[in-house]
């Protein structure tokens, strides 16, 4: 998560030093402290021949962290993110999310998939620019057969610097499902808290039928 929190360094100017010490130093901040960035979420499941095979996932940032992105990454300052600034951004505030599984945490019969990197990197802004979103894929190890396995998804933070909220309308969607037909429920994952145990994550639970049945 070491890059994500380089983003998040021009931030001291505005009185965040505490946690630039805590992302430094790796010591507790206070729970008042937390978080300082929120996130609202989208997942894309994609499908192949009825069994799921990759994820797509979107990040709308909080209008305050889009505008330490604008800060660091938009060197010209014409508003616009460039492709060689694009570039910058991927390798400064995301690449090294994979050290925390890029806030996905996708479990197989409760057994939770270790990520190979992620794809397909891109930025987008909304119409009046004030919300930076990333977008990117992650492929799973192997495809899996929803129908015949148990599938949940947690999108969160371990350690709580990050605020990762699912939207309210359709937050997982499906993709290539043809003859797989999936609905969900969310939970809260009470056998998974994070933050010393002060909070527990929604956990979306998938219940599929049709092709692999």
């Amino acid at each position: 998560m070491k890059h994500l929190r380089q983003g998040v360094r021009r931030a001291t100017a505005f009185g965040l030093a505490l946690l630039m010490v805590s992302l430094m130093t790796g010591s507790p901040a206070p729970l008042s402290a937390h978080p300082h960035v929120w996130v609202s979420a989208l997942a894309f499941l994609g499908f192949e021949d009825g069994k799921l095979t990759k994820l797509r996932v979107q990040w709308a940032f909080d209008e305050f962290f889009s505008l330490v992105l604008y800060e660091d990454f938009d060197r010209n300052q014409n508003g616009i993110f460039e492709e060689a600034e694009i570039d910058a951004m991927r390798e400064g505030a995301f690449t090294g999310l994979g050290e925390v599984g890029f806030f996905t945490d996708l479990r197989i019969d409760n057994a939770r998939v270790a990520w190979n990197g992620a794809e397909d990197f891109g930025i987008a802004v909304s119409e009046d620019g004030s919300v930076v979103s990333y977008s990117f894929t992650l492929t799973l190890p192997e495809p899996v057969d929803p129908v015949q396995q148990a599938v949940t998804i947690s999108l969160y933070d371990p350690d709580f610097y990050v605020a990762v909220d699912f939207i309210e309308d359709r937050p997982l969607r499906f993709r290539g499902n043809d003859g797989v037909a999936c609905t969900y429920e969310f939970e809260e994952a009470a056998d998974n808290p994070i933050y010393f145990g002060a909070v527990f994550p929604w956990r979306a639970v998938l219940s599929c039928s049709g092709k692999g049945a």
